[in-house]
């Protein structure tokens, strides 16, 4: 069994060749083996799936040729970032007696992790668990990966094997979900896209502020619009999912908008604000980017806004407006130009 190292960043891993368990592959060396779903991956096309745990499952399901001849000269397992995905798919590569009976979970519980996907509420509560554990774990990072071992290990036979943090996330998960019913709909299944929207009647009402595992956890859009209007004003996130990030084999990516560009208009309609509140984004280059009304305070890949979220004087429709516009404006069309070759008749169906 080949030993597990992690690494800071994306480089650094060395000139000898190893294998890239999910991450991204700056400085990589060209030798070795990627099972991975990241951008700019070499994962062989015969392993390629939507997530690195199901990239990792099917390695172990080469023969034992195959596999040798693939990992030929490798001198480690390597990660360079935690993550539940990334976790899930080394458990698979270094302790696949314990993976393999629970190979449908293992997925579940990855998608939970990198494209916020809620297929069980087992699921659900293993990703958070591992989360959990990488906020309060102080030590190095391979211990950490080894002790994240241990409980996924742990919580594929007993759900319960965490200590309790996982239990709050999943609480506030079910409360999520029923905000999000109480709200107005539009499934804009041919924009990738999902519109929420709550009226909040109370003065003294926060922000509208479901979490990312209740408006994405269907997996049905890789965009999310979540609004709330009250009598103090309008709060809204624009999220931009991992499916246009990942490089997947179940369904091409989605253009992604101008978040930049959004910013700069919704700001400029917004006009002056007191305090520090206004339209911001994050870089649309990274997994999973969004857009809000608020302060700058909101980390990477937030569950839920909290106290970034502030109140626009725009409406709500105004707002949906210019989202639409920005999908619309990034949406990726057949390489068709509707010009006929030759004597083709393009009107004769």
């Amino acid at each position: 069994m080949l030993p597990i190292r992690y690494v800071a960043g994306p480089s650094t891993v060395g000139e000898r060749p190893v294998v890239m368990v999910d991450g991204s592959f700056g400085g990589a060396p060209s030798g070795g083996l990627h099972l991975a779903h990241w951008p700019g991956n070499r994962t062989p096309p015969e392993l390629r799936r939507d997530l690195s745990t199901e990239i990792a499952f099917a390695f172990l399901d080469l023969d034992a040729t195959r596999r040798e001849e693939l990992t030929r000269g490798c001198e480690a397992l390597v990660l360079n970032h935690y993550d539940t995905d990334g976790v899930c798919a080394l458990l698979v590569l270094s302790r696949p007696e314990v993976a393999r009976p629970h190979r449908s979970l293992l997925h579940e519980i990855a998608a939970s992790g990198d494209f916020f996907e809620v297929r069980s509420d087992r699921a659900f509560a293993a990703d958070m668990a591992l989360q959990d554990l990488g906020r309060r774990w102080s030590g190095e990072r391979e211990g950490l990966i080894l002790a994240a071992l241990d409980l996924l290990a742990a919580l594929l036979v007993d759900d319960r094997a965490a200590p309790e943090g996982w239990c709050a996330a999943l609480d506030r998960l079910h409360l999520d979900r029923a905000a999000l019913a109480g709200a107005a709909f539009d499934d804009l299944v041919y924009m990738d896209l999902g519109v929420w929207s709550a009226t909040l009647a109370a003065p003294d009402a926060p922000p509208f502020d479901p979490g990312r595992h209740a408006f994405l956890g269907s997996g049905r859009h890789d965009r999310a619009l979540v609004m709330g209007s009250g009598p103090r004003g309008t709060s809204a996130r624009f999220v931009v999912g991992t499916r246009s990030f990942f490089d997947l084999v179940s369904r091409p990516a989605s253009g992604r908008p101008d978040l930049a560009a959004l910013a700069e208009l919704l700001n400029g309609l917004e006009g002056d604000h007191p305090g520090s509140h206004c339209w911001r984004h994050q870089p649309e280059s990274g997994a999973t980017p969004e857009l809000w009304f608020g302060s700058e305070d909101l980390h990477l890949y937030a569950e839920h806004a909290g106290d970034a979220l502030g109140w626009s004087r725009l409406d709500p429709l105004e707002i949906k407006r210019h989202v639409l516009d920005a999908v619309r404006n990034a949406w990726v069309l057949p390489d068709d130009d509707d010009e006929a070759d030759g004597d083709e008749d393009i009107f004769d169906v």
